[in-house]
Protein backbone atom coordinates (compact mmCIF):
# COMPACT_ATOMS: atom_id res chain seq x y z
CA UNK A 1 0.00 0.00 0.00
CA UNK A 2 2.99 2.40 0.74
CA UNK A 3 4.04 2.19 -3.05
CA UNK A 4 0.55 2.85 -4.24
CA UNK A 5 0.40 5.99 -2.49
CA UNK A 6 3.97 7.04 -3.24
CA UNK A 7 3.13 6.12 -7.17
CA UNK A 8 -0.56 8.31 -6.70
CA UNK A 9 1.41 11.27 -5.45
CA UNK A 10 4.19 10.76 -8.10
CA UNK A 11 2.08 10.57 -10.93
CA UNK A 12 -0.33 13.41 -10.49
CA UNK A 13 1.92 15.93 -12.47
CA UNK A 14 1.94 13.85 -15.50
CA UNK A 15 -1.69 12.17 -15.92
CA UNK A 16 -3.22 10.84 -18.94
CA UNK A 17 -6.96 10.88 -18.99
CA UNK A 18 -9.45 8.72 -20.42
CA UNK A 19 -13.20 8.30 -20.45
CA UNK A 20 -14.33 5.18 -20.01
CA UNK A 21 -18.48 5.07 -20.13
CA UNK A 22 -19.38 9.14 -19.80
CA UNK A 23 -18.10 12.13 -19.36
CA UNK A 24 -18.16 11.79 -15.53
CA UNK A 25 -16.91 8.46 -15.49
CA UNK A 26 -13.02 8.35 -16.29
CA UNK A 27 -9.57 6.57 -15.75
CA UNK A 28 -6.37 8.17 -15.03
CA UNK A 29 -3.12 6.35 -16.21
CA UNK A 30 -2.68 6.61 -12.62
CA UNK A 31 -5.35 4.23 -11.83
CA UNK A 32 -4.15 1.80 -14.25
CA UNK A 33 -0.50 1.57 -12.94
CA UNK A 34 -1.92 1.54 -9.73
CA UNK A 35 -4.49 -1.43 -10.15
CA UNK A 36 -1.93 -3.47 -12.07
CA UNK A 37 0.83 -3.27 -9.35
CA UNK A 38 -1.62 -4.03 -6.56
CA UNK A 39 -2.97 -7.24 -8.42
CA UNK A 40 0.53 -8.21 -9.51
CA UNK A 41 1.55 -8.17 -5.62
CA UNK A 42 -1.45 -10.25 -4.54
CA UNK A 43 -1.64 -12.64 -7.21
CA UNK A 44 1.77 -13.52 -6.50
CA UNK A 45 1.60 -13.44 -2.95
CA UNK A 46 -2.22 -15.12 -2.65
CA UNK A 47 -2.10 -17.61 -5.58
CA UNK A 48 -5.40 -19.59 -4.11
CA UNK A 49 -7.35 -16.68 -3.81
CA UNK A 50 -9.28 -13.87 -6.61
CA UNK A 51 -7.91 -10.98 -7.25
CA UNK A 52 -10.21 -8.32 -9.24
CA UNK A 53 -10.04 -4.81 -9.98
CA UNK A 54 -12.12 -1.92 -10.74
CA UNK A 55 -9.43 -1.27 -13.99
CA UNK A 56 -10.00 -5.19 -14.84
CA UNK A 57 -11.06 -5.07 -19.07
CA UNK A 58 -13.29 -7.93 -17.94
CA UNK A 59 -15.34 -8.44 -14.71
CA UNK A 60 -17.22 -11.85 -15.87
CA UNK A 61 -15.00 -13.79 -13.89
CA UNK A 62 -16.33 -17.42 -12.27
CA UNK A 63 -15.91 -17.19 -8.36
CA UNK A 64 -16.73 -21.19 -7.76
CA UNK A 65 -13.30 -22.24 -7.39
CA UNK A 66 -12.48 -19.48 -4.86
CA UNK A 67 -13.18 -18.87 -1.49
CA UNK A 68 -11.37 -15.70 -0.83
CA UNK A 69 -11.48 -12.85 -3.05
CA UNK A 70 -9.77 -9.31 -3.31
CA UNK A 71 -11.49 -6.22 -4.43
CA UNK A 72 -9.15 -3.03 -5.84
CA UNK A 73 -10.22 0.12 -6.12
CA UNK A 74 -6.37 1.86 -7.28
CA UNK A 75 -7.99 5.46 -6.79
CA UNK A 76 -11.25 5.99 -5.14
CA UNK A 77 -12.33 9.50 -5.95
CA UNK A 78 -10.57 9.76 -9.25
CA UNK A 79 -12.47 13.00 -10.73
CA UNK A 80 -10.70 14.30 -6.87
CA UNK A 81 -7.34 13.08 -8.30
CA UNK A 82 -7.40 14.43 -11.81
CA UNK A 83 -8.90 17.78 -10.38
CA UNK A 84 -5.90 18.07 -7.61
CA UNK A 85 -8.26 17.74 -4.72
CA UNK A 86 -7.28 15.93 -1.65
CA UNK A 87 -10.45 13.69 -1.23
CA UNK A 88 -9.32 10.48 -2.91
CA UNK A 89 -7.71 7.03 -1.50
CA UNK A 90 -5.96 3.83 -2.78
CA UNK A 91 -8.98 0.96 -1.10
CA UNK A 92 -8.48 -2.74 -0.89
CA UNK A 93 -10.83 -5.29 0.17
CA UNK A 94 -10.79 -8.76 0.94
CA UNK A 95 -13.91 -11.38 0.79
CA UNK A 96 -14.29 -14.57 2.16
CA UNK A 97 -16.69 -17.37 2.38
CA UNK A 98 -17.28 -21.12 3.94
CA UNK A 99 -19.44 -24.02 4.03
CA UNK A 100 -21.82 -22.26 6.38
CA UNK A 101 -21.58 -18.70 5.11
CA UNK A 102 -21.17 -19.38 1.24
CA UNK A 103 -21.87 -15.17 0.27
CA UNK A 104 -18.44 -13.80 0.13
CA UNK A 105 -18.52 -11.14 2.98
CA UNK A 106 -16.12 -8.69 4.59
CA UNK A 107 -12.85 -10.38 6.11
CA UNK A 108 -10.04 -7.33 6.37
CA UNK A 109 -9.68 -4.10 4.52
CA UNK A 110 -7.33 -1.44 3.63
CA UNK A 111 -8.20 2.49 3.08
CA UNK A 112 -5.03 4.69 2.04
CA UNK A 113 -5.09 8.49 1.92
CA UNK A 114 -2.20 9.63 0.31
CA UNK A 115 -2.09 13.35 0.53
CA UNK A 116 -2.04 12.47 4.77
CA UNK A 117 -0.04 9.41 4.45
CA UNK A 118 -2.71 7.88 6.35
CA UNK A 119 -3.18 3.99 6.14
CA UNK A 120 -6.35 2.76 7.93
CA UNK A 121 -6.76 -0.98 8.43
CA UNK A 122 -9.25 -3.42 10.08
CA UNK A 123 -11.53 -6.42 9.73
CA UNK A 124 -14.25 -8.60 11.62
CA UNK A 125 -12.61 -9.58 14.77
CA UNK A 126 -9.40 -7.79 14.31
CA UNK A 127 -10.71 -4.16 15.44
CA UNK A 128 -9.71 -0.82 12.97
CA UNK A 129 -6.70 0.37 13.55
CA UNK A 130 -4.77 3.94 11.32
CA UNK A 131 -1.06 4.22 10.91
CA UNK A 132 0.48 7.53 10.20
CA UNK A 133 3.25 6.60 7.76
CA UNK A 134 4.94 9.85 7.76
CA UNK A 135 5.89 8.83 11.70
CA UNK A 136 9.14 6.70 11.05
CA UNK A 137 8.09 4.20 14.24
CA UNK A 138 4.76 2.97 12.49
CA UNK A 139 3.02 2.95 15.27
CA UNK A 140 -0.58 2.23 14.96
CA UNK A 141 -3.68 3.36 16.56
CA UNK A 142 -6.51 1.79 17.70
CA UNK A 143 -9.69 3.75 16.55
CA UNK A 144 -12.92 3.24 19.19
CA UNK A 145 -16.03 5.15 17.94
CA UNK A 146 -17.38 6.44 21.02
CA UNK A 147 -21.33 5.99 21.82
CA UNK A 148 -23.90 5.32 20.11
CA UNK A 149 -26.59 6.95 17.44
CA UNK A 150 -30.13 7.15 18.61
CA UNK A 151 -32.90 7.28 16.40
CA UNK A 152 -34.14 11.40 17.76
CA UNK A 153 -30.58 12.26 17.64
CA UNK A 154 -29.28 14.68 15.00
CA UNK A 155 -26.78 12.93 12.87
CA UNK A 156 -23.65 14.33 10.87
CA UNK A 157 -24.65 12.49 7.99
CA UNK A 158 -21.66 11.81 4.50
CA UNK A 159 -23.33 11.65 1.55
CA UNK A 160 -21.77 11.61 -2.47
CA UNK A 161 -22.21 14.53 -4.79
CA UNK A 162 -23.67 12.10 -7.38
CA UNK A 163 -26.41 10.49 -4.64
CA UNK A 164 -27.31 14.14 -3.07
CA UNK A 165 -28.37 15.19 -6.56
CA UNK A 166 -30.32 12.19 -6.52
CA UNK A 167 -32.38 12.81 -3.55
CA UNK A 168 -32.06 16.44 -2.77
CA UNK A 169 -35.05 16.04 -0.10
CA UNK A 170 -32.02 14.73 2.20
CA UNK A 171 -31.49 18.07 3.15
CA UNK A 172 -34.67 18.59 4.15
CA UNK A 173 -34.42 15.93 7.11
CA UNK A 174 -34.31 18.14 10.51
CA UNK A 175 -32.35 15.36 12.38
CA UNK A 176 -29.78 15.72 9.51
CA UNK A 177 -26.51 17.54 9.47
CA UNK A 178 -25.19 16.96 6.03
CA UNK A 179 -21.08 16.59 5.13
CA UNK A 180 -19.69 16.90 1.90
CA UNK A 181 -16.78 15.11 0.81
CA UNK A 182 -15.45 12.57 -1.71
CA UNK A 183 -13.89 8.83 -1.10
CA UNK A 184 -15.75 6.65 0.27
CA UNK A 185 -12.90 5.02 1.69
CA UNK A 186 -12.51 8.41 3.16
CA UNK A 187 -16.10 8.42 4.55
CA UNK A 188 -15.50 5.49 6.89
CA UNK A 189 -12.30 7.44 7.86
CA UNK A 190 -14.19 10.22 9.15
CA UNK A 191 -16.29 8.28 11.13
CA UNK A 192 -13.41 6.62 12.86
CA UNK A 193 -11.91 9.83 13.80
CA UNK A 194 -15.26 10.94 15.26
CA UNK A 195 -15.71 13.82 12.20
CA UNK A 196 -18.66 12.40 11.34
CA UNK A 197 -21.59 9.68 12.52
CA UNK A 198 -22.56 7.74 9.08
CA UNK A 199 -22.24 7.55 5.83
CA UNK A 200 -24.92 6.44 3.63
CA UNK A 201 -25.31 5.91 -0.13
CA UNK A 202 -29.07 5.36 -1.09
CA UNK A 203 -28.97 4.94 -5.18
CA UNK A 204 -27.78 1.50 -5.58
CA UNK A 205 -25.23 2.36 -7.51
CA UNK A 206 -21.99 1.83 -5.88
CA UNK A 207 -19.90 -1.58 -7.15
CA UNK A 208 -18.43 -4.15 -4.62
CA UNK A 209 -14.53 -2.29 -5.30
CA UNK A 210 -16.45 0.65 -3.86
CA UNK A 211 -17.13 -0.90 -0.73
CA UNK A 212 -15.56 -3.98 0.51
CA UNK A 213 -12.49 -2.26 2.08
CA UNK A 214 -14.48 0.10 3.75
CA UNK A 215 -16.87 -2.22 4.81
CA UNK A 216 -14.39 -4.60 6.58
CA UNK A 217 -12.56 -1.61 8.75
CA UNK A 218 -16.29 -0.16 9.56
CA UNK A 219 -17.29 -3.86 10.92
CA UNK A 220 -13.59 -4.16 12.78
CA UNK A 221 -14.32 -0.46 14.61
CA UNK A 222 -17.98 -1.98 15.71
CA UNK A 223 -19.49 -0.12 13.12
CA UNK A 224 -23.24 -0.43 11.75
CA UNK A 225 -22.96 -1.83 7.86
CA UNK A 226 -26.04 -2.22 6.38
CA UNK A 227 -28.72 -1.21 4.56
CA UNK A 228 -32.69 0.12 4.69
CA UNK A 229 -33.66 -2.95 4.68
CA UNK A 230 -30.94 -5.32 5.94
CA UNK A 231 -28.59 -5.86 9.03
CA UNK A 232 -25.92 -6.59 6.67
CA UNK A 233 -24.49 -5.91 3.11
CA UNK A 234 -24.52 -8.53 0.26
CA UNK A 235 -21.52 -8.96 -2.14
CA UNK A 236 -23.27 -10.67 -4.85
CA UNK A 237 -19.81 -11.90 -6.64
CA UNK A 238 -20.07 -12.71 -9.59
CA UNK A 239 -21.90 -9.75 -10.50
CA UNK A 240 -20.26 -6.31 -9.15
CA UNK A 241 -23.42 -3.71 -8.75
CA UNK A 242 -24.78 -3.53 -5.31
CA UNK A 243 -28.69 -2.32 -6.11
CA UNK A 244 -29.09 -2.06 -2.50
CA UNK A 245 -28.61 1.18 0.09
CA UNK A 246 -25.61 1.29 1.78
CA UNK A 247 -25.48 2.41 5.29
CA UNK A 248 -22.41 2.53 7.51
CA UNK A 249 -22.11 4.70 10.72
CA UNK A 250 -21.95 4.24 14.65
CA UNK A 251 -24.07 1.97 16.41
CA UNK A 252 -27.76 2.67 16.11
CA UNK A 253 -26.91 4.79 12.30
CA UNK A 254 -29.43 1.64 10.40
CA UNK A 255 -32.08 2.35 12.78
CA UNK A 256 -31.22 6.14 12.65
CA UNK A 257 -31.45 5.66 8.59
CA UNK A 258 -34.77 3.58 8.28
CA UNK A 259 -36.19 6.26 10.65
CA UNK A 260 -35.53 9.88 8.86
CA UNK A 261 -34.14 8.79 5.21
CA UNK A 262 -36.62 5.68 4.44
CA UNK A 263 -38.98 8.15 2.69
CA UNK A 264 -39.10 11.80 1.33
CA UNK A 265 -40.43 13.96 4.44
CA UNK A 266 -44.01 15.47 3.95
CA UNK A 267 -44.90 19.15 5.04
CA UNK A 268 -46.82 17.42 8.16
CA UNK A 269 -43.12 16.25 9.62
Amino acid sequence: MKDAGRMALSMRSNLEVSQKTSPEDQVSNADLAISALIKNRLVERFRDDLVISEEDANHQVAIDSFNRFWLIDPIDGTQNYIMDHDDYCVMVGLLGRTSARPAPVPIYGFVLAPQTARLYHGGVDCGAFRIDLNDESNAQKELRVDGSLFSDSKARVLMGTRDRRAHPWVQAVQQLQLIKTGSIGLKVARILEGEADLFIHLSGKLKTWDTAGPAAIALGAGLDVGCLDSDSLEFPLPATLQECSVIMGKPGALNWCRKHLSRKPTKDD
